[in-house]
Parts: C-alpha cells; structure tokens; sequence
C-alpha cells in the first residue's frame, strides 16, 4: 500500500470536493437524471493526479454527493461506475497512450469516459433494474433504460466539451504547486 504525503492527500480531498460542489451546484434536472460536471471532473482528476489519485478523489467526492442528496442506496453502483471509469482512463491514457497528453489524446480521453459511462447506466438501468428488479424482457427494459438516461447523454456531452477546456487549467496548477 502507498503512503501519501500530506500535499497530497491535502490534493485529493480538494479535488473530491471540487467534484461534489460539480455535482451539488451545477446540475440542470433532465428526466430521471441531472446533467452536471462531476464526471468531468473525475476525467480532469485521474489526467491530472493519475487514475489512482483521481479514483480516490471521484470516490469521495461522488459518494459524499449520494449520501447527503439521498442517494445513500444507489452510493455503491456510484462508486463502482466511477472507478470502472478511471480504470478505463488507466488503461488507455496511462497504459497506452503513456500519459502523452497531447490535445487530441485528451479529447480522445473525454470521449472514452463519456461513452464508458452511457453503457455502464445502460447496463445498470436495463438489468439490474429493467429484468432483474423489474422483470421486464430485454428489449422493454433496455427501451425504458434507454429513456431514463437522458442526463447521462448531458453530462457525457459536458464530459467531452469540457475535459478539453479543463485539463491545461488544472494541469497548470498542479505543476504550479508541486514546484
């Protein structure tokens, strides 16, 4: 098990808490769902402190937005789609790519995330929900899921529009601080 310094668990809980307040004060109610920037920022957060650092942080700052918006049962399928994410921008950005952050890479990265995220609540809404819980046929549940995910299409567009915009910003602070 790794250590962390002060700094950076200083680091990480700023950044966890950046992600709640992108949940908490920027989110636009669309069906179901809400568009916000949290998944942005989980994507800026494992591209700037590496999908580690940033796995911690999308741990916190979304679990704390689930338990004290009323969301304390849905909590663990949060935590779970999150860290799926981050393991996929490890796997692409940290393993393939080698942390190469050019811009195309970092769109590519934007991109990668937000589509990870439309099939995880996919997945979630047509079979834990649809069949298991509902007892619905496939194609029914997966309609039905289909319609309920309307925010995850926002906010996966957020993703991709702003990771762009965001990374060379916090990327700049981040080298600012450690230096």
């Amino acid at each position: 098990m790794k250590h962390y310094s002060l700094r950076e668990l200083t680091q990480i809980a700023l950044f966890a808490t950046l992600i709640f307040l992108g949940v908490q004060l920027f989110r636009i109610q669309l069906g179901h769902q809400f568009v916000h920037f949290g998944n942005a920022l989980v994507v800026v957060g494992c591209l700037v402190f590496g999908s580690k650092k940033g796995a911690i942080a999308a741990t916190l700052g979304l679990g704390i937005f689930d338990i004290l918006n009323g969301y304390a049962a849905e909590v663990w399928i949060t935590i779970l789609e999150s860290l799926i994410v981050c393991w996929g921008i490890h796997l692409v950005y940290e393993k393939t790519l080698h942390q190469n952050d050019k811009a195309a890479n970092i769109i590519g990265i934007g991109i990668l995330a937000a589509v990870i995220k439309i099939i995880l609540n996919l997945v979630k809404y047509t079979f834990l929900r649809g069949m298991i819980m509902g007892g619905l046929a496939f194609t029914p549940s997966f309609v039905a899921a289909f319609t309920k995910i309307l925010g995850t299409f926002g906010s996966a567009a957020f993703t991709v529009i702003t990771v762009p915009i965001l990374y060379p910003i916090f990327k700049k602070i981040h080298q600012k601080i450690k230096a």
